[in-house]
């Protein structure tokens, strides 16, 4: 949907305001950066912020309907639309549905699923854009779009290579791919071993990652990602997802490989989720029970001895897909 936007810019087919939704700040900046270099051709910053926690509503809806003599061009972002209240909220859904000439919104709200009136209101008018944290099959085409951003059409195996040294973020990937663009001259081939040399961070790890690991044997990879993961955190937190995993895979086995989809809630992302059935084929129906009873062995252990969580996971790893991977 943005990426489909971002083409309307191109094409100049602008519309008068834009609603975001999602908590990703990066991908807030980077459509406003966007927009504002559409309008005004240049690398000026332009907006102007609106904060209902330091301005009156009053001054907010003032400065959205105020023309100057000029009709000067006027870029505006709003935040936290659901702060405007009573009569100033009609009048903000009345600029929305009839914006001055000339004047741009764009208005932000964090909670994707807010069920609030306000964003209601806002979807019935527009279409919002998805500002989530992009899921693990989104990242590549973001890879892409930073460097046709370039002029730059890169080789599978560069975004790929990219993706694995930095692919924990989009704010990381934009980052890698602006150093490996600057520093690109006409006379270099753009290759995984050229990308390689900027490799300036410590990558952290996606839950995600980790349980695909898991889920395809991988024992290397799953180390990696597990130790990062509980060296941020402890290793209470990959319980939950790992047991979810474990059980969904004994569920498609005693299925007979079939997988239908549960239709309520699984705590497990939809990059994992939708890979469920190529997971179960990996394992037995009795390893799968097998790391289960590990699971419960370990958090027994959790609660009752002061083993590591480093040791912890690596007993359940060793144990559960150690022989296999």
């Amino acid at each position: 949907m943005i990426n489909e936007v971002f083409s309307s810019f191109e094409k100049g087919d602008l519309q008068q305001v834009y609603f975001l939704m999602g908590d990703d700040y990066f991908l807030h900046e980077y459509f406003i950066r966007k927009l504002e270099t559409t309008l005004f051709d240049d690398d000026t910053t332009h907006r102007e912020i609106l904060i209902p926690e330091d301005m009156s509503q009053q001054e907010i809806i003032d400065r959205l309907t105020q023309s100057d003599l000029f009709s000067t061009k006027k870029l505006f972002v709003l935040r936290n639309p659901q702060l405007i209240k009573n009569k100033y909220r009609n009048e903000l859904l009345q600029f929305c549905e009839r914006p001055m000439p000339n004047h741009y919104l764009v208005i932000i709200m964090d909670d994707y699923y807010s069920k609030l009136a306000i964003a209601d209101k806002l979807i019935n008018l527009f279409s919002p854009i998805d500002c989530r944290s992009p899921f693990e099959n989104k990242l590549r085409v973001w890879a892409k779009q930073f460097f046709n951003d370039q002029g730059i059409d890169p080789p599978p195996s560069v975004v790929q290579e990219v993706l694995d040294m930095s692919g924990d973020s989009v704010y990381h990937i934009f980052n890698q791919i602006e150093k490996i663009c600057i520093s690109l001259d006409e006379s270099d081939i753009l290759t995984p071993e050229y990308v390689r040399k900027f490799g300036g961070w410590n990558r952290e790890f996606k839950m995600w990652e980790f349980l695909n690991a898991v889920g395809q044997k991988d024992l290397s990879k799953a180390l990696l990602t597990g130790k990062d993961l509980i060296s941020r955190n402890s290793i209470i937190s990959l319980m939950p997802n790992l047991t979810t995993l474990f059980q969904e895979l004994l569920f498609i086995r005693m299925q007979n490989g079939t997988y239908k989809p549960f239709a309520g809630f699984i705590p497990l992302t939809g990059g994992v989720k939708k890979r469920l059935p190529d997971h179960a084929k990996k394992y037995s129906k009795q390893e799968i029970e097998n790391a289960l009873a590990v699971l419960g062995d370990i958090d027994r252990s959790i609660k009752t001895s002061s083993e590591s969580d480093e040791s912890l996971l690596s007993r359940f790893l060793f144990n559960s897909l150690g022989n296999n991977g």
